[in-house]
C-alpha cells in the first residue's frame, strides 16, 4: 500500500535519528522484511538484500570496514518527501579504519511502502572516496 508524505516524512526521520545513534534493533523495526540497500556499483561494496543484512551492513558490516564506526557523525541538511519517498541530504564525517579524516556529501532516496523502508539508494561522490580510501590514484 502507497503511503502518504508525512507517513514517509515521520518514517525516513525515525530511522535517521536510529541511524544517527547506531540502533540497530529501532532501524530493523523501520525497515521491510525485504529491504535492500543500494551503495554506489563505482564503490564495489555491491547491494544488501533482506532487513537483517541491511542493518548489519549499516551499522558496521560494510561500513566498519571504511571506517571507525564510532567517529561517524551525519548530519542531515534537508530531508524532502513527497508519497513514498523521501530524499535526505546529508555530510558525514569519520576517521577511517587507517586514521585519515573523512568528509563528504551524500544523497540517500529512500522508498516506502506499509510503514517500512523497502529500498535506500545511495549516492556519493564515490571518486572523492575512493582516492581517500586508496581505491585510485589522485
Amino acid at each position: 500500500m502507497g503511503m502518504d508524505t508525512e507517513a514517509t516524512r515521520t518514517l525516513v526521520r525515525a530511522f535517521l535519528d536510529a541511524r544517527a545513534a547506531n540502533d540497530a534493533t529501532t532501524m530493523a523495526t523501520l525497515l521491510s522484511d525485504d529491504a535492500e540497500w543500494q551503495p554506489p556499483p563505482s564503490m564495489g561494496l555491491g547491494s544488501f538484500k533482506g532487513r537483517d543484512v541491511v542493518v548489519k551492513a549499516l551499522t558496521g558490516g560494510a561500513v566498519g570496514k571504511l571506517f571507525d564506526v564510532s567517529t561517524i557523525k551525519r548530519d542531515v541538511h534537508k530531508l524532502i518527501a513527497e508519497g513514498d519517498t523521501a530524499v535526505a541530504l546529508q555530510r558525514l564525517t569519520a576517521t577511517t579504519t587507517k586514521g585519515v579524516a573523512y568528509e563528504n556529501d551524500y544523497c540517500w532516496v529512500y522508498t516506502c511502502r506499509d510503514a517500512k523502508i523497502v529500498k535506500l539508494d545511495e549516492y556519493v561522490d564515490s571518486f572523492k572516496a575512493a582516492k581517500l580510501f586508496g581505491m585510485v590514484k589522485s
